[in-house]
């Protein structure tokens, strides 16, 4: 089975809003070429204008969607037949018949079956080894971490997301390395891991879409396992989630401090037109899922830059804990920059 760039489960995803942001920048009459996406997570808007034509600037802190940004929105050239055969010989592989790896060691038992996490250790480790003796090319590696990283994911023993692992004995999936559809794009895209607020001071694009956590919750312990794979250092990992080291990647909008951070990030945009995706889980019933940036604030900080107006349309948004919000809306801040 052939998987999508949105076929993720992952916290935030975007993929049944493209209608919403895209309708709403046909009402604003907005004209543009060059398309920003400084925390784009799973890629799917910049996939979304990126294959509309629109020369792409994409960004995430997270390695682990950064490597799938260069799997399937990079320019570089690379042999599908070439990177399917690789995945059929992997999918023939029997599992235990595999030694322990370092992947075996800390993460079966707990996310995955022994016998599937030792088949994705092994083959992790044979991407990495194919590559550096140039058996594959840099896009090539990049797309066969990424079928790995998704395909492992719809088999992990967890409700969606890697904050924790289910209190059940995880049962044998075999997994199956699905290949990930990838597109061949006119436009270029730009492909970052960097911190947004730093990024927007060096890009010059017609529309800064602008869609940043709003709540204490940080990506960076919901998808640690995938970014330890996706790095491929093997860490030490900690206490019983099995987390390494991730200050470097905590996000400054999960803090107390998140107002003044997206107050910088505004200010040094450099956009005709900034979008910003908004939504109201102030009144969530997990305190980790409470807004961090007011409405009000978020508007005033907007108003600073240009003229906005606000739409918003109702979203049954990805969740996997106790917050059900019954009139959940997504709100899009369309901010036209003053003398731009």
């Amino acid at each position: 089975m052939e998987l999508n760039i949105e076929n993720r489960r992952y916290i935030g995803n975007k993929s049944k809003l493209l209608k919403f942001i895209d309708s709403t920048i046909k009402e604003e009459k907005i004209e543009f070429r060059t398309f920003g996406d400084p925390f784009a997570g799973t890629g799917v808007v910049a996939e979304y204008f990126l294959n509309q034509g629109k020369e792409t600037y994409v960004n995430d802190l997270l390695f682990s969607n950064y490597v799938v940004y260069r799997a399937l929105l990079g320019n570089e050239e690379f042999k599908e037949e070439k990177i399917k055969k690789i995945i059929d010989n992997y999918n023939e592989i029997r599992p235990e018949e595999l030694e322990d790896n370092y992947f075996s060691d800390n993460f079966s038992g707990n996310y995955y079956h022994y016998d599937d996490a030792k088949k994705i250790g092994y083959v992790r480790e044979d991407i990495e080894n194919k590559y550096k003796n140039q058996e594959i090319n840099e896009r090539e590696y990049h797309i066969l971490v990424s079928c790995l990283l998704y395909s492992m994911d719809r088999i992990s023993n967890t409700v969606g997301h890697y904050e924790s692992f289910l209190n059940t004995e995880p049962k044998f999936k075999d997994l199956k390395i699905s290949y990930i559809n990838v597109k061949k794009y006119q436009a270029k895209s730009h492909i970052y891991n960097e911190d947004a607020n730093q990024l927007v001071r060096n890009i010059d694009v017609d529309v800064m879409y602008v869609d940043p956590p709003y709540n204490a919750r940080q990506y960076a312990n919901f998808y640690h396992l995938l970014e330890n794979v996706a790095q491929w250092k093997k860490p030490e990992v900690f206490n019983k989630a099995k987390k390494m080291e991730r200050k470097n990647i905590m996000s400054e909008y999960s803090k107390s401090n998140a107002k003044a951070v997206f107050e910088d990030l505004i200010e040094n945009i450099r956009a005709k037109y900034i979008i910003v995706s908004y939504n109201n889980t102030y009144e969530a019933k997990s305190t980790s899922s409470v807004n961090s940036i007011m409405y009000e604030d978020m508007m005033e900080i907007l108003q600073k830059k240009g003229k906005v107006r606000m739409y918003e349309t109702d979203y049954r948004f990805f969740n996997s804990g106790k917050t059900n919000l019954n009139k959940h809306k997504e709100r899009l801040f369309v901010c036209e920059v003053k003398g731009m």
